[in-house]
């Protein structure tokens, strides 16, 4: 049942809750969900994620994969996961995230995950990188290399919820991703993991800074979008 045997003690002494509403649930749930709620998860649909990477602004992004819309249950809990110290909310997501990827495309076509980076500045202030979290459980469910030491940013951006128009988002990522490596990019399909995506401004900088240091395509992967 648990691929990781501290995850199973830390069960016993803090038994799982529902992400969502708190309810207690058995020791050996897979996902920290109660039925209830996973029955309002407002999951998307193929068609949903095809019409999210046509509205982007470029083409860096080959191919996006979204999990759910970013509303109801699933908006409030990502703002607690991202900005109220809830990083153990990362499992359920991730392997929400996983089920989604293995049904939307070949596991053996993907060569690596890498997770969207905060500034070092950033991440100290929040103590995590929620997308970082999220891109080791996926290595681990997904049976695939997690290399995000290879991403930087460069630039300690604002938060793009906080900017009022696409113009300010743009200006603010723009730039603001670097690869240290390109050897180990180059001709790879990079699976580029993010928590939420609205504009896909992030995603297309992160996607640019992959392919300009050789990766061969670059596949988005969000929560909710």
């Amino acid at each position: 049942m648990f691929k990781d045997v501290a995850e199973y003690f830390i069960r016993i002494i803090f038994p799982p809750r529902c992400i969502f509403c708190g309810k207690p649930l058995d020791i050996k749930t897979r996902l920290e969900i109660c039925s209830l709620c996973y029955n309002s998860i407002p999951f998307v649909s193929e068609q949903y994620c095809e019409q999210k990477l046509m509205a982007f602004a470029k083409n860096s992004i080959d191919r996006i994969i979204c999990l759910c819309k970013y509303s109801g249950i699933i908006k409030s809990s990502l703002i607690r996961f991202k900005f109220y110290n809830k990083p153990g909310y990362y499992r359920t997501f991730a392997r929400l995230l996983a089920e989604r990827i293995q049904n939307m495309t070949d596991l053996n076509n993907i060569d690596i995950i890498i997770s969207v980076p905060l500034h070092k500045r950033k991440k100290n202030e929040r103590g995590y990188n929620q997308s970082l979290l999220i891109s080791r459980r996926l290595a681990k469910e997904l049976g695939i290399a997690e290399m995000s030491r290879l991403l930087e940013r460069t630039k300690n951006t604002r938060s793009q919820s906080l900017l009022k128009n696409r113009n300010e988002r743009y200006l603010n990522v723009k730039d603001a991703f670097l690869v240290n490596n390109s050897e180990q990019i180059i001709n790879k399909t990079v699976l580029l993991i993010d928590d939420i995506c609205t504009t896909g401004f992030t995603l297309e900088e992160c996607a640019g800074a992959l392919k300009k240091a050789g990766a061969a395509k670059v596949i988005g992967a969000v929560i909710a979008g």
